[in-house]
């Protein structure tokens, strides 16, 4: 670009990178659609942890106008939806906040009910709509280890292990990710990444104890991680589940289902993903 001035060759430097990352995200989304959408998208996690209505502009946010139309309780229950019917409410929702865990999850639960790849009404198959979660928000663990799930409960094992992998890398310090990252991670037979997981989650405040009990029942809970107020209640290196623990193997047919977790307001855990041919309402 000899002779161009240098402020017009930086926007055209800046306007080929914007197009050629438009080119790699519609070819990741090939058969898939686009993720332009009338309203959005917006990344759910900017407004899950906000409030309802700004404090101080007095407007409801983005979130709940969606969720409020879209994405009632009886719809995300795979009941009944407030606007139209399920497929098309969710799939609204998901075009609006296409990495939006909660709705991810009746998505694969729908298509599960329904028995269809890609559920009725819905625009998209579910490994399209998960396909697009991770596009447009490549570092949301959440929704990779929700991907990874779907993955294994379907038989690609080799694909659900590159999506925890991926997970693993943008999983952070929070513990409640961590925690799920485990839990996946043994659902995966990784139990070497799911013992790490233990070790950081639990001693970062995590107090849910699915991930104890299931490396506990396989002798690979660490014996030198002990619990604030369990010192005594056992002896060192002892592993013995609590009460209601299983005793089978990560992987085996009657292992529990992974479920993903995160703070509800309260700062305890919640379960918003519980894979089932059947609803499944949070703790």
């Amino acid at each position: 670009m000899p002779g161009m001035p240098r402020p017009l060759r930086h926007l055209l430097i800046a306007v080929s990178g914007v197009m050629l990352l438009a080119q790699v995200s519609a070819q990741t989304l090939a058969g898939c659609g686009s993720l332009a959408n009338n309203y959005g998208p917006h990344d759910y996690r900017d407004w899950k942890d906000l409030p309802e209505i700004d404090p101080v502009t007095k407007e409801m946010s983005p979130l709940q106008l969606v969720e409020g139309a879209h994405f009632i309780d009886t719809c995300e229950a795979l009941i009944k939806c407030k606007r139209g019917s399920i497929g098309a409410d969710l799939d609204y929702t998901l075009r609006a906040f296409p990495n939006h865990h909660r709705a991810l999850v009746a998505m694969m639960r729908y298509g599960e009910m329904t028995r269809r790849p890609q559920p009725p009404d819905a625009r998209y198959t579910v490994d399209c709509y998960f396909r697009r979660a991770v596009v447009w928000r490549p570092e949301d663990a959440i929704a990779r280890l929700l991907y990874a799930t779907y993955l294994n409960e379907n038989k690609r094992v080799a694909d659900a292990k590159v999506q925890l992998q991926e997970a693993a890398k943008h999983a952070g310090d929070n513990a409640f990710t961590v925690y799920n990252l485990g839990m996946v991670a043994l659902d995966l037979n990784d139990v070497d990444m799911a013992v790490d997981a233990a070790r950081r989650s639990y001693g970062a405040g995590m107090k849910h104890p699915s991930l104890r009990q299931r490396l506990q029942a396989m002798n690979r809970w660490p014996s030198d991680l002990v619990l604030p107020g369990e010192a005594a209640s056992a002896p060192e290196g002892a592993a013995v589940p609590p009460a209601g623990a299983t005793s089978s193997p990560a992987g085996s047919a009657s292992a529990p289902t992974v479920s993903v977790f995160t703070p509800d307001g309260a700062g305890s855990a919640a379960p918003i993903a519980a894979p089932s041919p059947t609803p499944a309402r949070a703790a």
